[in-house]
Parts: C-alpha cells; structure tokens; sequence
C-alpha cells in the first residue's frame, strides 16, 4: 500500500469510495462531449503525470485512488469536466 503502514486498516466504507483504473477511465471520459470512458493507456498515462494523486491501494495488479482525490485533481486541472 502506498502511503500507509502494514497495522493500517481501510473500513469498508472507504473500500467503496475507491476508484480502480475503469473507474478512472469513466471519470475522465465524463469531461469529453460524448461521455464515453477514455482507453485504459489513456487513463494509465494521467494516472502517472507528476502531480496526480497517488493511489491509496498500488499493487502490481491493482491500484485504486480515492474517489474525492482524483475528482480534486480534475477540478484543479480539467476545469468543467463536472458540467460536460
């Protein structure tokens, strides 16, 4: 886990809070005209620009961000992206 030590737990309630790498491929597609989810290299790509958060959960075959984290991130950086 990124940013957490082993005797650190996540609750179930934040377990559905987070976004895999489909889910952030849907929140970036929700900024596009057609609101269709971005390729999954797309979202990849994103996901490890400087700055982006980094994921709560990374793992070789899995990594989930904190939903409120990405949206945070398409705020300050995809300005709109809610009102497409």
């Amino acid at each position: 886990m990124s940013g957490q030590s082993d005797d650190e737990m996540i609750s179930r309630a934040e377990l559905r809070t987070l976004v895999d790498i489909d889910g952030l491929r849907s929140l970036l597609g929700a900024g596009t005209a057609r609101r269709e989810r971005v390729s999954r290299s797309y979202a990849t790509a994103v996901a490890s620009r400087k700055g982006f958060p980094d994921p709560l959960i990374d793992h070789p075959r899995l990594r989930l961000w904190r939903r409120t984290d990405v949206e945070a991130w398409l705020d300050a950086n995809r300005p709109g992206w809610r009102a497409n």
